[in-house]
């Protein structure tokens, strides 16, 4: 077991020496940690570190802390009652110069603190009352600083005294200051964009160049072969000594440039929306690495071994110093002894035993235990979910954070692109590219995929994306959650998934060395596998030799979908176009049913108004025929002899036209039948009809049978049955007979 250990000890320290090398694109340094200041409402803006990289000192407001780099323990506190612009170490790292803002009647806006005791010294100076840099000397003896006179001035760093004047050139204040690496020559650039060379007694050089804006920073490189400036549109230049224009180029919002002291690298601290600090070859200008930043950036400084940039500091406008570098393994790691979540350290010295991201101190909120530092936590341990989708393999890796390191990681965010205090969209989306760009993610892959065997075929390729799941919110200022982030990848099958399929996970992996994962638990690790509808199946695998690795099998009934999941799934994911269409053709039936209605009641109106007038009249005429035929008198003499004689003939009826209005009003129908609208024959007169003079007949009195008048209104009490018969004009025929004389 230790043998195992130790073997993956020498890979994980060969891994972090080659990291910067496999990966070009990015620096292979990571967020590792920050200074604390005591004040919450500090804003740091400048950072500087002493020679041995022992001291980091801070200024925020009109203070300046000294922190410890190993502990980051506060060393000291210095109130100085005025602000702070600029502060900056001697290079034997015994004194810090500081920069105030200065006024005319007192010179005391250039400081010095004794590091060795800890104090501020009598000795000052005057400086400008704007902000500016400051610079020391190679061998610590004279400090430039820009003046009140549109120039800079050289101190004598022991006694603060004046030792020359660099004016005469400049225009307009003075806005960066620089002694060469070898001390033999000054550059001093305004904001009007003049930058001026001078030699180390004060006098002025050829080299005069003029860019037209105000610069921001400027450095001399190694062995004074050239020099770089900067200007606050984001400019870069470069130049020889004797003013020949070499390179050139935009990188955007930046706050400030370094030259490396052996190598031909120039760091250039890039502050826009998206903040980096930029390793350029000094030759071509071209970007060797690069290092993406989770916060706003002020002002850096860094420390290098063998030439090659081994860690860095950035001011950050919080209360905080971030910190930059390549991870370093907690103490005990590698140590033998029990321990419990597999980290390789000993529960000894491993404040989280069980792995949940609760410190052992911290941890009394189990149910199920008494010894709460033992039963890890399932919410908040490293979880993997895994899933087949088609023909790719898709595996979520969720990492959670403590909550002191998610405390600072909100701190950190919430000013770095608006200065609103809270942490936005973009300031979520700055963390997540920080993130994914500064781990190395073909190391990530590689050890991903070589830990994934498959019943049948392989994962091939692999694509990575970074994600914050929880923990920091848009507007909300006290989140208690703890920070959640995800490395989802996607790998391909080949060839292509046929079920059912079992997929084994034989390592746990840990990319710690080259992923913000150093901060984070990494083991144990709880399995999750989607199953058929759609839940979670949970299996926690410890980082143990005993533990089993975990089997996952997807059958056939993971990829079936029945026909009418997927079309309530379609109508779900086309609600709004589906509404629409409804909505549009409920409104354009309506018109057309409107617009049909419309033109049918013009055509009835037209068409039968002639024929309803015609059916009255041949109902009046034949009501008027009946009646004179009923009441004829006709005198009969001997109705036997009448009834003898007559011939039975036929009684002939004829059906009476109704009072009914025709029914055929040719409404809108579904199936629009042309050939029958044309068809149908419409009765038209054209002759003059005699119309009531007195508007149309509202009652008729009929004569009945029996002689009596049918009043409209009168009742009438008869014996008999009424039966409801076809109402029709019974005609009699009677023939006329003779009477035979009978005497």
């Amino acid at each position: 077991m230790y043998g195992r250990r130790n073997a993956t000890l020498i890979v994980v320290i060969f891994a972090i020496m080659c990291a910067p090398i496999a990966n070009a694109s990015s620096s292979g340094m990571n967020f590792i940690e920050t200074t604390v200041s005591n004040k919450s409402d500090a804003r740091i803006n400048s950072v500087t570190v002493n020679e041995n990289s022992t001291i980091i000192a801070s200024s925020y407001g009109t203070y300046v802390e000294f922190h410890n780099t190993t502990t980051l323990d506060l060393i000291e506190r210095f109130n100085f009652g005025k602000e702070i612009y600029h502060i900056e170490f001697s290079p034997s790292g015994k004194d810090v110069a500081v920069s105030l803002v200065a006024t005319q009647a007192i010179p005391d806006s250039i400081q010095l603190i004794d590091v060795e005791q800890l104090v501020i010294k009598d000795k000052k100076s005057r400086g400008n009352d704007r902000p500016g840099n400051l610079d020391w000397s190679p061998n610590g003896t004279r400090i430039v600083v820009p003046n009140m006179n549109n120039g800079a001035q050289v101190l004598d760093s022991s006694s603060m005294n004046e030792l020359f004047l660099l004016n005469g050139v400049h225009t307009s204040d003075v806005t960066c200051v620089s002694f060469s690496k070898t001390g033999n020559y000054i550059i001093t650039g305004d904001e009007n964009g003049k930058l001026k060379l001078w030699d180390n007694e004060g006098e002025p050089q050829n080299l005069e160049i003029e860019v037209g804006e105000e610069i921001t920073g400027c450095d001399f490189s190694s062995m004074d072969a050239k020099i770089a400036f900067s200007t606050k549109s984001g400019n870069i230049f470069s130049y020889t000594l004797t003013g020949t224009s070499l390179q050139s180029r935009d990188l955007g919002d930046n706050y400030g440039l370094k030259w490396s002291q052996n190598n031909d690298i120039l760091y250039v601290l890039n502050s826009d929306n998206k903040p980096k600090l930029l390793a350029l070859d000094g030759s071509t200008f071209e970007i060797i690495h690069s290092t993406s930043l989770l916060h706003k950036s002020l002002d850096f400084s860094m420390e290098e071994s063998n030439g090659l940039l081994s860690k860095f500091y950035v001011a950050t406008d919080t209360n905080h110093v971030a910190i930059y570098g390549t991870p370093t393994y907690p103490n005990g790691y590698g140590l033998m002894g029990s321990d419990l979540d597999g980290d390789n350290i000993p529960d000894t010295f491993d404040l989280d035993d069980d792995g949940d991201s609760f410190l052992d101190d911290w941890d009394f909120n189990c149910l199920n235990s008494t010894i709460c530092s033992r039963e890890p936590d399932l919410q908040t341990i490293r979880s993997m979910v895994i899933d087949i989708n088609e023909n790719t393999l898709i595996i979520e890796d969720v990492y959670t954070m403590s909550l002191i390191d998610t405390y600072i990681f909100r701190n950190l965010t919430r000013k770095a692109i608006i200065a609103d205090d809270l942490i936005g969209y973009d300031e979520t989306n700055l963390i997540e590219n920080a993130f994914c760009d500064n781990m190395d993610k073909n190391d990530y892959v590689q050890k991903l995929r070589s830990s994934i065997e498959l019943s049948v075929g392989q994962v091939t390729n692999g694509t990575i994306n970074c994600e914050i799941i929880d923990g920091l919110l848009f507007t909300q200022t006290l989140d208690k959650e703890q920070l959640k982030f995800r490395f989802k990848t996607i790998f391909d099958v080949s060839p292509n998934v046929t079920l059912p399929l079992s997929v084994t996970i034989n390592q746990q992996i840990s990319v710690i060395d080259s992923s913000i994962t150093h901060m984070v638990e990494n083991h144990p690790i709880l399995i999750q596998q989607i199953d058929t509808d759609g839940a979670l199946l949970y299996t926690l695998w410890w980082n143990s030799d005993v533990a089993e690795n975990p089997k996952l099998n997807f059958t056939d009934l993971e990829k079936e979908e029945s026909k009418i999941n997927s079309f309530v799934k379609l109508v779900e994911e086309n609600q709004l176009i589906i509404g629409l269409f409804l909505c549009s053709s409920i409104i354009l039936l309506w018109l057309i049913v409107r617009w049909r209605n419309l033109s049918s009641v013009i055509l009835d109106d037209s068409e039968f108004e002639d024929s309803s007038d015609d059916l009255n009249e041949d109902y009046e005429q034949n009501y008027n025929q009946q009646l004179q035929v009923d009441s004829e008198d006709i005198s009969i003499d001997n109705s036997d002899n009448l009834t003898a004689h007559v011939n039975d003939e036929p009684i002939i009826a004829e059906a009476i036209p109704g009072e009914q209005r025709p029914i055929d009003r040719r409404a809108f129908t579904l199936t629009d039948n042309e050939e029958f609208v044309e068809q149908k024959d419409i009765k038209r007169r054209t002759g003059r009809t005699q119309r009531n003079a007195q508007g149309p007949i509202m009652s008729t009195k009929r004569k009945r049978l029996d002689g009596k008048l049918d009043i409209p209104g009168e009742k009438i009490i008869s014996k008999k049955t009424s039966v409801k018969k076809v109402v029709a004009k019974k005609v009699r025929k009677v023939r006329s007979v003779k009477k035979d004389n009978q005497n």
